[in-house]
């Protein structure tokens, strides 16, 4: 009897449960899936003042100075040699047109060549190298070697310059090399003699003796009258 009645209260509850929905208890109800939260974007833009340039060159100027006073690479100067002159000695051959009578010291000269050329449109010897020998005389100290120049035609001619101390060998031969620049007023003459003579001489410049006058053995020549 009381499994009767069990079974009839519950079957009301049961009945009475179904007008009730499952849906607003919790644990019947179907749980809604949650999404996870989206990051949100946030726009970027370039200002509105920024102009880009195509062309800028960076031209930032250097942070550092340097102390005044300090030289500069192109500052430094090049070392510079001065060229040394030959020394001379003022003595004046006397009768130099043709020839001076003297003791026959001085030997046949060697030139190392017999054409010397100024300008700048041809090539040739800007120099002369004069080389002689010289018997022994007694109290012989220096051998002089003189120079001038005298036109080929007009006939016009500068001074007998200083004598040139010719360099030895201490074994009689002398030499000395004559470079254009040391030709007084040759830039006067376009087609000239070089005329040249030796002088020897005491340490007093007392004369021992002398060559005879070369007059016409050397040229001293423009390049125009080349190209004529």
């Amino acid at each position: 009897m009381k499994r009767l009645a069990f079974i009839t209260t519950l079957i009301s509850l049961l009945a009475g449960c179904t007008a009730f929905p499952l849906d607003s208890i919790p644990f019947f109800g179907s749980p809604t899936p949650s999404r996870p939260p989206q990051p949100s974007a946030t726009p970027f833009s370039m200002p509105a003042t920024f102009t880009p340039d195509l062309f800028a060159l960076n031209t930032q100027a250097p942070t550092t100075t340097p102390p005044s006073g300090t030289p500069r690479v192109t500052d430094t100067p090049f070392p510079t040699s001065t060229p040394t002159t030959r020394p001379t000695i003022t003595l004046e051959p006397q009768d130099v047109h043709l020839y001076t009578p003297s003791l026959p010291i001085f030997l046949p000269p060697t030139l190392s060549t017999r054409q010397v050329v100024w300008g700048t449109t041809c090539e040739g010897d800007r120099s002369i190298k004069f080389e002689v020998q010289v018997k022994k005389v007694r109290r012989l100290r220096y051998v002089l070697l003189f120079t001038r120049l005298q036109d080929k035609y007009s006939g016009r001619n500068t001074d007998w310059g200083v004598g040139a101390i010719m360099s030895d060998n201490d074994q009689g031969t002398y030499f000395y090399k004559l470079r254009l620049d040391q030709i007084p007023d040759y830039q006067s003459y376009e087609d000239a003699w070089l005329q040249y003579q030796f002088v020897a001489s005491t340490v007093g410049l007392t004369v021992l003796g002398r060559s005879i006058v070369s007059r016409d053995e050397i040229s001293l020549t423009h390049c125009t009258v080349f190209s004529r």
